[in-house]
């Protein structure tokens, strides 16, 4: 649920001064130097991605002492899921020009990719010591401090981040997904609220915050957020998902399963959304459709309490007639049909 970090920024130098102190300019050479390899050049910093890795390819074996297109295409490579090379070519852009924040930045992420958070904290601080300011060097070393479960020292973090950027969406919303595993729900909403308020057609940080309402018991705010965040993007798994959990909250049953079934439509592998349709059909009396999510929850390892279990035997195990007028009714509600109305145990 977390917010996501996306896009690229280039390190700014002055147009120029190309090569690192006491480096020795390259001389120009067919079609790849002068005007040629400044044409080239630009398509790697200004073209689409896969014209631009081939154009700074091109760049580097003329002129191998540029920063400026080592990092993009280091940083092109990493979007590309090429992430060692990716890094082989950041790390370079850092040794022609040390320091430089956004490449550091850049480098952090790439490390979180690789699976090494050690290493992209230390390529966060040090973007950090070259720049103070920069929010999103900021919100990824919280991030990743969150990640390693240091949750007091991220959300310290990011406090500082929205004190520093109080206009950063991406920051509240960060910080109230840390305030909430602290156990600090209220906190979390107003830190929600905030970021719905910078940036009101997310729908992610309005699912967000509907689900933290709902945990608080806020019921009609919940809804209304939550309602919200679908109409903004109808084509989300989890707002839908989300939605069920708040109507499930005010026992609108039909409203709830209309919800749950939205989110496994959009993705099938939803194992909460699966057994989550299958207790709510269950209640509705569609034991023919129940059966059928709980059996394909239970495929995806999710486990039905005892509770459940006893519920289902309660409602479901009916004499035969009675089940073959209920899989009919299932079957008109568009719901379908499993041949064994008793879930599996898991």
């Amino acid at each position: 649920m977390a917010a996501r970090i996306s896009g690229w920024l280039l390190a700014l130098w002055v147009a120029g001064s190309a090569g690192c102190a006491g480096g020795q300019s390259q001389p120009d050479e067919g079609p790849g130097g002068g005007d040629g390899l400044e044409a080239i050049r630009r398509a790697c910093l200004d073209e689409d991605q896969k014209e631009a890795v081939a154009a700074c390819r091109k760049v580097l074996r003329v002129k191998p002492r540029d920063a400026e297109v080592e990092h993009r295409l280091g940083w092109l490579l990493v979007l590309a899921g090429d992430v060692p090379e990716g890094i082989a070519h950041l790390r370079k852009a850092l040794r022609l020009k040390p320091g430089v924040p956004e490449v550091c930045y850049h480098l952090g992420l790439a490390l979180e990719k690789r699976g090494d958070r050690g290493a992209a904290l230390g390529a966060y601080a040090r973007a950090l010591k070259a720049r103070k300011d920069f929010t999103e060097a900021r919100i990824a070393k919280g991030v990743c401090l969150r990640k390693q479960g240091k949750k007091d020292q991220a959300a310290e973090m990011l406090q500082q981040t929205v004190e520093l950027d109080p206009e950063s969406a991406p920051g509240w919303a960060q910080l109230s997904l840390t305030l909430v595993q602290l156990g600090r729900l209220d906190e979390a909403i107003e830190a929600g609220r905030k970021a719905v308020e910078l940036k009101p057609e997310d729908a992610n940080a309005r699912s967000n915050l509907g689900l933290f309402m709902a945990n608080a018991g806020r019921i009609p705010e919940a809804v209304e957020q939550l309602e919200r965040a679908v109409a903004i993007d109808e084509d989300n798994p989890t707002a839908w998902y989300n939605l069920g959990l708040a109507y499930t909250q005010a026992d609108a049953l039909e409203e709830a399963a209309h919800a749950y079934r939205r989110a496994v439509e959009l993705r099938e592998e939803f194992p909460e959304a699966q057994h989550n349709l299958a207790v709510i059909l269950m209640n509705l009396g569609l034991c023919r459709a129940s059966g059928r999510h709980f059996d394909r929850a239970h495929q995806l390892r999710v486990k039905s309490a005892p509770v459940v279990l006893e519920q289902y035997r309660k409602l479901c195990e009916q004499p035969e007639e009675d089940a073959e007028q209920d899989g009919e009714e299932g079957e008109e509600t568009g719901a379908g049909g499993a041949e064994d109305d008793r879930p599996a145990s898991g």
